[in-house]
């Protein structure tokens, strides 16, 4: 049984870190998408709403998003059930983005009333060395990786450099290819 353990402890951390990320993604998208829509005041009008809660409705205000959209996810699994893939999966993950967009907006609103709350600053605490546990766990495995996609990317460039010289149609397209990648601007 032991040598199933760290494989095992190796799929959570990528899972964990696989939230976290996903997590991380939804804060920035959501907070772009604050920026591009015109919802300031919204934003405002909420922000001035939970000022006054006490930190136990405040944390009720938090988790009533997550009430509403999780029975989407049901609705997912249930798709899926049903022999709908695509509609599914497509359905999960707006879902999950959604739930994860709408928490963390909600969350910078309400941090300090929520870790004001001794047991939820625990929580929050864990969570973050939970994060760096699967960092520390998952590091020589992602430095591996980095070093077979430097080397595959190396292996690729000889051989493109290779068929970039032939006159077939691979040939032509590896030569718009590099001449694309030189002419584009940089970003």
């Amino acid at each position: 049984m032991r040598k199933w353990s760290k494989p095992f402890w190796i799929a959570v951390a990528l899972v964990f870190l696989f939230e976290a990320w996903v997590w991380d993604l939804c804060v920035r998208l959501g907070r772009r998408l604050l920026q591009i829509l015109p919802l300031e005041r919204l934003k405002v009008s909420i922000a001035k709403a939970v000022q006054p809660l006490p930190p136990p409705t405040a944390l009720l205000v938090f988790l009533i998003p997550l009430a509403i959209i999780e029975p989407f996810k049901f609705l997912a699994l249930w798709l899926l059930a049903t022999g709908h893939w695509a509609l599914g999966i497509l359905c999960f993950v707006a879902a999950k983005f959604v739930a994860f967009g709408v928490v963390a907006f909600l969350f910078d609103l309400l941090r300090d009333k929520l870790l004001s709350m001794a047991w939820l600053a625990s929580l929050y605490r864990l969570t973050l060395k939970c994060i760096d546990w699967a960092h520390a766990l998952t590091a020589p495995y992602k430095a591996i990786v980095r070093a077979r996609i430097v080397e595959f990317r190396s292996v690729l460039a000889h051989w493109e450099s290779r068929q970039a010289g032939s006159s077939g149609f691979l040939g032509k397209a590896l030569r718009l290819r590099r001449h694309y990648r030189r002419s584009s601007p940089k970003v």
